[in-house]
This record gives C-alpha cells, structure tokens and sequence, in this order.
C-alpha cells in the first residue's frame, strides 16, 4: 500500500529509505523461510522501490519527482518479475495495480527492468526455476465445465471479501489502547508464529511450506510418483495414489482441503498487518488451491463413469483456476492476475477459465467491499486520490483554493534572519516566491534550509537575500491554473501528473497575468472531497429541512440546499453525482430567490445547519444521520 500511495503523488520519505532496504532484506528471508502464512511478493515489491531510490541519487535526471515516480513504477514490474519469474505480468501489475499514472516511456522502463531482472534471475537461480509452478496437463475441457469454473470465481469473491473484512477488523482491534500487545511488535510476531505452528500441524496440506505445497496441488499426477520429489509429496497429501492417479473426492480428502483453506485463511487474517514483512500472493494463491482442488475432486467423483462430462477430470486444473479466482477476489486485479497466472504455471491452454474466473471474483469481491491494497490505504490513513468515476464536479479551484499563504516576498526585502525565524515559527514543508503580488515559484524547505545554512558560512548571519541567490533554489516550473478552471481539470492534475500544489493565479490589472491569488494542495483537496462527500451522505434523503440557529425551520424542498461564495476559504462548494445535478440546480435558484426574499430581514452574515428530516431519513434513526454546516456571506451569485 506504501508504494501505491507513493506513486500516486504522496511522500512517504520513510517507506523508500536505505535503512529501510537494509532492514526489509533480511527480515524478508527470514520470514519467508519460517513457513508463516505469508509470501514474498509485496515485500520484493518494497525492496525494488527502496533499491531505486538508492540508485536515483547518483542520477541526476531522477532528482525530478515525476521521473523519479517513473523509475518506481519500473521498480514494481522488476519486484515482481523476480518474485515469480513473470515479466510480462510484472509491467500488467505495475500498470493495473500500483502506478496512478503510466505512459508509454514509463511503460518502456518497466519493461527494460523485467528483461533485466529475468536476465539475473536466470543467471542465479537456473532456467528450471524461472516457472515456479510450471505444470504440464494432457486433458482438454469440455464446454459444460465453464459452469464449475464461474462457481469457483464467485467462490473465490466471497471468501476474498471474507478475508478483506476480517483482516481489517483484526487490525482494528490491534490499534486500540487496550490490545496489550500493541507496544511489544516482537512478541506479537513470535505469539502468532506459535500459533502458525500449532494450527498448521495436525493436517498434512499445511505442514509443508507453501510453495512446496501449492505446486502439488497444481500439478498432475505423475505415473510414477516415487520417482519425484513431488510425486511423492501428492502422495503423502492423499492427492494422488500409488498408480499415479488423482485420489477421488472422498469424505476424508475434502474435509482435508477445506479445513486447510479455513486455517490458512485465519493465519493469513491474522499475520496481514504484523511488524514483519507480509506479502499475500502466496498464502492467496494456497488457500485457492486447496478449495479449488477440493471442487475438482468433488467433480472427479460425480463424473467417475463419464456421467457428467464426455472428457477426464484433472482435480489439478480446477485448484489453478480456484488459486487465480482468490487471489483476485483479495487483491482484485483481472488483466495482470490472468497474465502472472499463465507465467506461474504455463498452462496457456486454460486462459479462458482464468479469465472467466477472474472476472467472476472481482465482481463479486467488489459488491461486498475494497479490495485489501486500498483497504489497507483507507485503514492507514494515507492520502490517496482514487478515480471518481462518477462523480461530476460543479465548483472551480478558486471556492475551495486556501488563501491564507505563508510567503516569501522578494519586494519586502527578506534578510536571511527573518527566513530562519520564518522557517522555526511554520513547519511547511515550502513557500511560495512572490514579488508583491506576482508568482515567482516555489521553494522547498530544506532547500531554503540548505540556502541560508550556505550564505551563514560565505556571509554571515543577517545578510540580505536577493532573488540572484534563491532563484537556483526556487521551483518556477509550478503548476499555475486559473480560478476559474473546473475542479474536475484539477482532479486530473493531481492524479495523473502527480502535483502537490496547484497555484491559483489571475490578473490585476494590465501587464500583470501572474496574480497569486491563492493555492490548493493535493491533501485540501482530498479532505474536500471527504468532506463533500459525508455531506452528501447526510443529505441523502429527497426531503431536506433547512434549520436556523435559533432552531426554526424552514420550507421544505427537495434536493441539496447551499449557497455558493466566490474566492472564499469557508465555501459551501460540493460535488454531486450527475443523476443528482437538475435537482441542485433547482435548488440553488429556490434559494436565491428565498434569500432575496428575507434579505431586509435576516443579517448579511448568517448560519444553517442542513439535515435530513427524521420522518424521511434514509438511516433509521437520529444518531445515524449527520449534520452539515455551512457559513454563507453577502448575496449569492
């Protein structure tokens, strides 16, 4: 999740650090030997992003913040190349999955990076080990088994938003001040390794490291299964019998594989969020395998004289596709997941059960909840500025642009001692460069920081600071719009350049067209469309009441009810879904006309509160439906 919210424009200057890659590599090893329910993707992911930013330093092109967040994206597609041998699916789950924005030299980077890391792969780990779970089957499917494989999709959506929900609801509980065990991270990773091992012990399926475990149940039988390593594992599990072929779906196997796939699902639900490194593709891809084994050999029963289908019945197709059907309803990736699918195991010939399984999962995952990567960024609370699909904006930048800037006014003539008191009395991480009122660029902290510690050594401590000297510091490719540009061209801006800021510029005047007028950051516009859409939630009910301070209400209408301010940081401004538009519209225009109405009446400065009537609200009770507040100034527009 770290890296996802990284690429989507935040800085996270922790997460990426050396330190941090000196500390994720070994913890990484160590915790994927353990035989915990976890797996080694996310963290490669993790540890190829830390490396970039490593190797970004002594590159100079890279010091740019969007090329930098190039290089990143290129860093996940090698991650997870080298974490399962799957290049082509390593590019898919960068582009699909993790970056924000990803043109086509970025695409071309991390399609360099996976070349590169398979090339390596190679090298150290042999050519028989770029499949992990390269498998070989002879059988074909018969057009009626499509059936059996949409079931496992829709099985693998509910047991994914199953384990999307629990996981989030232990970690909740983990936050609270009364889990004795949210101080001491070591001893909570040792208690739940115990008890990894406990519960893993009494069935043969979890025993074995999940690797090892997950080819099995992939895999064919062999006709002489004593002769391989994993032969004689199936054997072991009660997969496959002594003459090489696939054990029937009897009582003792199903129970088995199912109980499996519960006690993993718990382990998983519980080591998701520890202090160790975690990744969920492997366990994901376990839990699948055993249910969609268990389906294969339950289907292999019933089909025992060819009474449901004219072909053979390999369990081991069925625990593939249940394996790809999980991990999509966790994760709730398609294009990628069907690709590093058809790598993992090379069996291009099922490509349209992934597919339809896939799809499946996903649909139904996404109707119960989230998806565990944005789940997890929700959870964290770390900013994250999603696609609002369908959502239609109606304010500009200037109702929601913050006014009140901290600057740094050439024209004011800023000695280097009214800086370092500037700098000690805000904790902005940068300031605008203004000339009076004209926008000269953006300077960042510490490289106003490193300015005045420089002129300290060549000048002294109070000496004059001119724009010769904090123009090399100084930012002047900024994003400049003007006031009047939709909210919707600044969603853009945020998300698919990856700006912070937004500076709102306009004209005085002849001769002066770079006015700063005002600014709006990523994170204000975030917690706007929080806060509009909580509104929304509140007014949720056709019949909205309108209710003074001294508690009188007044006419009812239908649909939402405010009133816009120009360039003021108090605005009543929101964003409505477009079904939604005609009735706000409407009632803007009752309202105007209502305060025409009372204007001799009532002072120019006044407060409502707007809540859902309790005959009508659409939550049941009062406690459940929310206020909305608003300050409203002068006549509206």
């Amino acid at each position: 999740p770290e890296v996802k919210v990284i690429l989507n424009g935040f800085e996270l200057p922790d997460v990426v650090t050396f330190r941090t890659l000196c500390i994720k590599i070994p913890g990484l090893v160590l915790a994927v030997a353990s035989g915990m329910a976890l797996g080694h993707e996310g963290p490669m992911v993790h540890v190829a992003t830390c490396w970039a930013q490593v190797v970004s330093r002594f590159f100079k092109q890279f010091q740019n913040e969007r090329k930098r967040r190039e290089l990143y994206s290129a860093s996940v597609a090698a991650g997870i190349s080298v974490a399962f041998g799957t290049p082509i699916g390593g590019v898919l789950f960068s582009l699909e999955e993790v970056s924000s924005h990803f043109p086509s030299r970025t695409l071309l980077l991390a399609f360099i990076a996976s070349v590169i890391a398979m090339l390596a792969l190679s090298v150290t780990a042999g050519k028989e080990n770029l499949t992990l779970f390269s498998v070989t089957y002879t059988v074909d499917i018969h057009p009626s088994e499509y059936a059996v494989f949409a079931l496992l999709g829709v099985i693998g959506g509910l047991v994914g938003a199953t384990f999307n929900a629990l996981n989030i609801r232990w970690n909740t509980y983990r936050k609270r001040a009364s889990y004795k065990l949210r101080k001491k991270p070591v001893l909570e990773v040792v208690i739940v390794a115990a008890l990894t091992l406990i519960s893993s012990w009494p069935l043969a399926v979890t025993r074995p490291l999940n690797p090892k475990a997950i080819h099995a149940l992939f895999d064919t039988c062999s006709e002489e299964p004593d002769e391989t390593t994993r032969g004689r594992l199936q054997e072991q599990l009660g997969l496959c019998n002594s003459g090489g072929n696939a054990t029937m779906g009897n009582g003792p196997l199903l129970t088995a594989l199912g109980s499996a796939a519960a006690i993993r699902l718990c382990q998983t639900a519980l080591t998701n969020g520890l202090m160790c490194p975690v990744g969920l593709f492997v366990p994901s891809l376990f839990i699948g395998a055993c249910l969609g084994r268990c389906v294969g050999g339950l289907v292999k029963a019933i089909n025992r004289n060819h009474q449901l289908f004219a072909n053979a019945i390999d369990p081991g197709v069925y625990s593939m596709v249940g394996a790809a059907a999980v991990l999509g309803g966790v994760s709730r990736m398609t294009i990628s997941l069907v690709v590093i699918m058809l790598e993992l195991t090379g069996g291009l010939r099922y490509v349209v059960p992934f597919m339809l399984a896939v799809l499946l999962a996903k649909s139904v995952g996404d109707a119960l909840n989230d998806g565990i990567y944005d789940s997890m960024i929700i959870f964290k609370g770390y900013p994250f500025l999603h696609e609002e699909l369908d959502i239609t904006f109606t304010e500009r930048c200037v109702d929601v642009m913050e006014t009140g800037l901290t600057k740094v006014d050439l024209r004011l003539s800023p000695r280097s001692s009214d800086l370092r008191g500037m700098l000690r009395a805000f904790t902005f991480r940068g300031f605008p460069v203004v000339d009076g009122v004209m926008l000269l660029g953006y300077i960042r902290r510490q490289q106003l920081e490193e300015l005045l510690d420089r002129l300290d050594r060549e000048r002294g401590t109070d000496v004059l600071v001119p724009w010769e000297d904090l123009g090399p510091y100084t930012d002047t490719t900024v994003m400049r719009v003007v006031p009047e540009a939709p909210l919707s061209q600044a969603h853009q801006f945020f998300k698919q350049l990856g700006c912070q800021h937004l500076f709102i510029v306009g004209s005085e005047g002849p001769g002066s067209q770079d006015t700063l007028l005002g600014i709006l950051t990523k994170k204000s516009f975030l917690r706007f469309l929080h806060d509009s859409r909580r509104r929304q939630t509140s007014v949720h009910g056709d019949n909205i009441s309108i209710v003074s301070d001294e508690g009188r209400s007044e006419n009812t209408c239908e649909g939402l009810r405010f009133a816009y301010d120009r360039a003021r940081r108090d605005t009543t401004a929101s964003h409505v879904r477009p079904h939604e538009l005609s009735s706000v519209l409407a009632a803007a225009a009752e309202e105007a006309s209502l305060h025409d109405e009372s204007a001799d009446e009532s002072s120019n400065f006044s407060a409502f509160r707007i809540r859902s009537a309790p005959d009508t609200g659409p939550f049941g009770s009062d406690e459940e439906e929310r206020a909305l507040q608003f300050h409203r100034a002068g006549h509206p527009e």
